[in-house]
């Protein structure tokens, strides 16, 4: 093996680890200022919406050069079905996530007033909602986010990656507004980080394999019929 050889190798992992760093840093912003907003702002449906939305897409513009400002498992896992990152990769990233979820979480539950901290924001289902319908929820909706990632990310879409942050995080506002009295988690860490520091695990696996079918769904839709033999996407 040459010596360039070798530094083309070590550049690869320097940009990987570099990658998941964004990752992990990117989640654990989401996760400490999502559940302050959470905490501040309270029942207001307009309030959380929207700040998460506008934190999802901050955060985006912040990592989205570096790793693609994934944040979540399910968008991650529809990237992957969609053919653009490799499985590797993928398994790192959504690792890197776990553990800035539950980072930003702890770090929200220790300056959070005890008072305010109730269930840190923890999804849990509201009005007696049933699994299979909690399911149904995160599935369509995280079906629409990741399907809003990966025309972003098309170099074909009308949107464009100067603006994809942006409507990115709208699509979080406007899935959030719709089902958060309900449910509208659409991102397994962001259930994941307050279920572990709070100890409330109720229904906590729909969570994950809602949002996660609806990227993978996402993800095979956009592959199949929307990419065309032509397409180019950005990697």
């Amino acid at each position: 093996m040459s010596i360039f050889a070798k530094e083309d190798i070590l550049k690869d992992y320097d940009l990987i680890a570099r990658q998941i760093f964004a990752e992990f840093l990117g989640t654990f912003l989401y996760l400490s200022i999502s559940l302050l907003a959470e905490t501040n702002l309270g029942k207001s449906v307009v309030g959380t919406s929207l700040a998460n939305g506008l934190l999802v897409a901050s955060v985006i513009q912040i990592i989205g050069h570096i790793s693609g400002g994934h944040i979540n498992p399910a968008v991650t896992i529809g990237v992957l079905t969609c053919g653009h990152i490799t499985a590797i990769k993928a398994i790192l990233y959504i690792i890197a996530q776990i553990f800035g979820s539950m980072l930003g979480s702890a770090v929200a539950y220790s300056i959070t007033d005890v008072n305010l901290r109730n269930g840190l924001g923890a999804t849990v289902p509201y009005f007696n909602m049933r699994a299979d319908q909690v399911f149904g929820l995160e599935f369509i909706m995280t079906f629409i986010l990741v399907a809003v990632v990966l025309s972003v990310m098309d170099s074909r879409s009308a949107i464009g990656l100067g603006s994809g942050p942006l409507a990115i995080g709208l699509s979080v506002t406007a899935c959030q507004s719709s089902a958060v009295m309900y449910s509208g988690s659409l991102n397994p860490v962001r259930s994941f980080g307050p279920a572990v520091v709070m100890n409330i695990w109720t229904y906590h696996w729909v969570y994950w394999v809602g949002p996660i079918f609806g990227g993978i769904a996402a993800g095979l839709i956009y592959r199949f019929i929307f990419t065309t033999r032509e397409r180019n996407i950005i990697d």
